[in-house]
């Protein structure tokens, strides 16, 4: 399944979506959602830091599922 995804701009109540020449399809589906105008503020990653509030058995459980969740993708299938 291929997807894209753009933002544009709607005038007299209607819109004109204009597909790559590498996107091949007979048929597709389209979704049409309002975009808010104002910018989502994004909050820094260091500010989640200690938020878990984990004991150190449970980090430790935690950082070996993170890796052995990543080693997951390098395996040969």
């Amino acid at each position: 399944m291929q997807a894209l995804r753009q933002i544009v701009n709607v005038k007299n109540h209607s819109l004109n979506i204009v597909l790559p020449n590498d996107f091949a399809a007979d048929k597709v589906e389209v979704i049409v959602l309002s975009v808010d105008e104002q910018p989502i503020k994004k909050s820094a990653i260091s500010n989640l830091r200690g938020k878990l509030n984990l004991t150190t058995d449970q980090y430790n459980d935690f950082q070996k599922y993170v890796n052995d969740s990543r080693n997951e993708w390098d395996r040969n299938i």
